[in-house]
């Protein structure tokens, strides 16, 4: 099996038509019709269902074909980075982040890398914890960045930072620093949090700790963005918790208690593909000396 024998697969796969498929390619029908059938015998597998009337990819066939076209989608991208580096470019990191990153920690990375690598365009997605995770998987962005995931094992993870979490409060709030004794006195509140399903441990690790002192907390608004949980909060249409540095830079009208003395801490997670640490290596390298200053 070679490139050129899955460039003809895929072709095929196509147009499930063998003689159109062979014109398209520019080879015999049954030069093709031999080579379908070598990578059939190779792979110990039937890739299509053939009569007289009909080519159909089989449920085998579907599934090679998605990772024949990521597997020259991920050639491809070598191919360009290799030359990048031929010609001493810095080529292109694709980052997904959290709102709570983009506080202090991207934006000392992005001026750290323009600084040192000025050729290296940084291209920054803000979104979701499981949209980060399977982007990663899907090859389509190279880092993430997000607090407290459940990490698949196709994934390496590196703790950049822990912090304590905060209660987010209205001004007018009944309870402050003076008078909060335990989570248990918001029981009766309206949360805002991040949607459980785009969270990826994150929500979950919140409800467990509301649910360590006595209740579930009552979600009246979902949002994964800590400016507009912030603005929902000053509205005064809730209540959130949220890691510290999401305060980093706001002149709100709210006011936070310090979760000084739980267990449970934010802490900030680097994602990325398990067997990419050659090629992030400079990427990594920025962060060890923005993480070290």
């Amino acid at each position: 099996m070679d490139f050129r024998t899955i460039e003809h697969f895929l072709k095929l796969s196509e147009t499930l038509n063998f003689r159109k498929a062979a014109d398209e390619i520019y080879i015999a029908q049954p030069a093709l019709s031999r080579q379908i059938m070598a990578l059939e015998e190779e792979l110990g597998v039937v890739l299509f269902d053939r009569n007289k009337r009909n080519v159909a990819l089989t449920t085998a066939g579907e599934y090679f074909k998605e990772e024949c076209e990521r597997i020259l989608e991920d050639f491809e991208r070598v191919k360009q980075r290799t030359f990048q580096i031929h010609k001493g470019e810095g080529g292109e990191i694709k980052i997904a982040h959290s709102s709570s990153s983009m506080q202090f920690l991207l934006p000392n990375i992005l001026a750290k890398i323009q600084a040192e690598m000025p050729l290296m365009k940084t291209n920054l997605n803000e979104t979701t914890n499981i949209y980060g995770i399977n982007a990663l998987i899907n090859r389509t962005i190279d880092v993430a960045f997000g607090p407290n995931m459940i990490v698949p094992k196709e994934l390496n993870t590196r703790t950049i930072y822990v912090e304590n979490f905060v209660i987010l409060l209205p001004q007018n709030h009944r309870l402050d620093e003076n008078n909060f004794e335990s989570l248990a006195q918001l029981a009766d509140e309206n949360f805002i949090l991040p949607p459980r399903n785009e969270s990826s441990g994150y929500v979950e690790s919140l409800e467990a700790l509301c649910q360590s002192y006595g209740f579930i907390p009552k979600v009246a608004y979902q949002s994964g963005n800590s400016n507009t949980v912030l603005r929902l909060v000053e509205a005064g249409l809730g209540i959130s918790i949220e890691p510290k540095s999401a305060l980093s830079g706001q002149n709100m009208n709210v006011k936070f208690i310090e979760l000084n003395n739980i267990s449970l801490k934010a802490s900030m997670l680097m994602l990325w593909l398990r067997g990419r640490e050659k090629e992030l290596k400079p990427f990594f390298e920025i962060v060890d000396k923005v993480m070290g200053s």
